[in-house]
């Protein structure tokens, strides 16, 4: 299993856009209920593990069907 950087950069700047798309609803309702930088990186890290946990899963899934075959 190989730990892709390039993922994560693309779920980070995911995670930017949809700040700036928050930042354009604040401004239109006139509160702010963007997120903050620490809270972009969470949100990327998250889907991050979410996105490494799955590969192990189909991986195991797969070494299980070639054991047991």
């Amino acid at each position: 299993m190989k730990f892709d950087m390039r993922k994560f950069n693309e779920l980070l700047r995911i995670q930017k856009e949809r700040q700036l798309a928050m930042d354009a609803l604040s401004e239109q309702l006139g509160i702010d209920i963007s997120f903050s930088d620490e809270e972009i990186t969470k949100f990327a890290q998250e889907e991050y593990a979410k996105h490494i946990k799955k590969q192990v899963t189909e991986e195991v899934e797969t070494w299980m069907k070639l054991v047991f075959s």
